[in-house]
């Protein structure tokens, strides 16, 4: 038996060479034991909570792995297997109000994997270069740094887009419809239907969804960029991001959008309307609040990230710079307090409290490393040993930050890591 890798890479080299090439028998393949196995490994090391049957990772590990994906295969394979509901929760949004997830069970979500270590190649073979979010090998540090091409390319005019309620307004045909392009294996068509309209479950009722895709299911993200794959590939066959057209360069990562150009005025308005005409085919629409033409001399924010092209006396040009977002450093400073809160100073001590600091600082300073972050990086940097002294005053009771107290104070006595000097630029 061939790995799960060279099985990817030959789906991937034969989707590649005929565009138009369908998939007839792909059942078998999310049957193997080696392709559920790296399911199952995918979803354990998330972590995640359990469905609606209240089976949690724990409870398949005490009772043996390998007896649940060998029943799970045989389920798989006698075409027994049974989507189950999702369970409905709420997390709040950054920018206020809630987000709603759909939580599918363990099991769901180890199929769900599978499928998508089956299929993922194949329209990875269709799927643009400037989509970058949910995709193997890309990732946000590349988008951000195609965003800083452009703008270095003189392409000023910013249109930020933002799209209404996409997870919750997908339809299901559509999508359908983009899936049955590729794929025409009937069982993975039907559990993949399934799996759109699976019930709901909040406050013990049960609804059933007509459109939209659960955000919290492991295919999901798949899914989405299978739909907006179409407005990529439309963009491209428009020609919108041709030079001698409209020199207008999308970024995209998942339903996150900003469209870079040079045009101006009435051009830049038209590329507004052609990506909400196109937006309309897929049955999405624009959020016409927080959808906006702006310039780079303004600036604006992607991804956590605030770009901004500015000119500089010193220098006797035009200057590009992003730098980790006002909101952003918002959230870090939040979670800084959260961690050196006065409620936990009696649960754990100064060397817990820096060994947890210091994990959230390498991944916090991993994804903006690559940027122009060191003034933010000293900003915040003092502010965690601010709050690191804080911890240490109110749990060993000083009444002041004094003098003598001073060597036990100090931060990196404790393993404390430091924000500054980790700056690696790749422009």
């Amino acid at each position: 038996m061939e790995s799960l890798e060279s099985l990817q890479n030959s789906l991937y080299q034969a989707s590649k060479a005929q565009h138009a090439r369908k998939f007839y028998s792909l059942h078998d393949k999310i049957c193997r034991i080696d392709v559920l196995y790296e399911a199952w490994r995918r979803v354990r090391e998330n972590h995640g909570a359990a469905g609606v049957d209240g089976q949690t990772i724990e409870d398949i590990e005490s009772k043996g792995e390998e007896c649940f994906l060998t029943e799970l295969q045989h389920e798989l394979q006698s075409k027994t297997y049974r989507v189950q509901c999702v369970r409905r929760v709420f997390i709040p949004k950054r920018n206020g109000g809630m987000r709603p997830l759909g939580i599918p069970t363990v099991k769901d979500r180890v199929v769900q994997e599978a499928v998508r270590l089956v299929i993922e190649p194949i329209f990875e073979a269709d799927f643009q270069p400037f989509s970058y979010g949910y995709r193997p090998k890309r990732s946000a540090r590349q988008a951000s740094l195609e965003i800083y091409k452009w703008l270095n390319y003189g392409l000023g005019t910013v249109i930020d887009v933002d799209i209404e309620g996409f997870f919750d307004h997908i339809n299901h045909e559509r999508l359908l419809s983009f899936v049955r392009e590729r794929i025409e294996d009937p069982y993975i068509n039907k559990i993949i239907k399934e799996w759109l309209r699976a019930g709901v479950v909040y406050l013990e009722k049960v609804t059933y969804p007509e459109e939209g895709a659960p955000q919290g299911g492991v295919i999901s993200p798949l899914l989405a960029n299978i739909l907006l794959n179409k407005l990529d590939t439309w963009w491209n066959e428009l020609g919108m991001n041709r030079r001698e057209a409209y020199n207008a360069q999308m970024v995209r990562y998942a339903d996150d959008i900003v469209i870079l150009t040079d045009r101006k005025g009435n051009d830049a308005q038209h590329v507004m309307e052609v990506l909400r005409y196109l937006l309309s085919e897929l049955g999405l629409q624009l959020n016409e609040e927080k959808s906006r033409i702006t310039t780079a001399r303004w600036g604006f924010d992607f991804l956590s990230f605030h770009f901004m092209r500015r000119f500089y006396i010193y220098k006797g040009r035009e200057v590009t710079h992003f730098f980790p977002s006002r909101d952003a450093m918002r959230r870090f400073r939040e979670r800084v307090k959260s961690l050196t809160a006065k409620t936990v100073t009696h649960i754990k001590d100064e060397w817990q409290l820096a060994g947890e600091l210091n994990s959230f600082i390498t991944g916090w300073c991993g994804y903006f490393n690559h940027s122009h972050a060191s003034e933010a990086y000293r900003h915040l940097h003092r502010f965690v040993e601010w709050k690191f002294r804080q911890f240490i005053r109110f749990k060993h009771g000083y009444r002041r930050l004094a003098a003598s107290h001073g060597s036990f104070q100090q931060p990196s006595m404790y393993g404390l890591t430091s924000l500054t000097g980790r700056i690696s630029y790749c422009m």
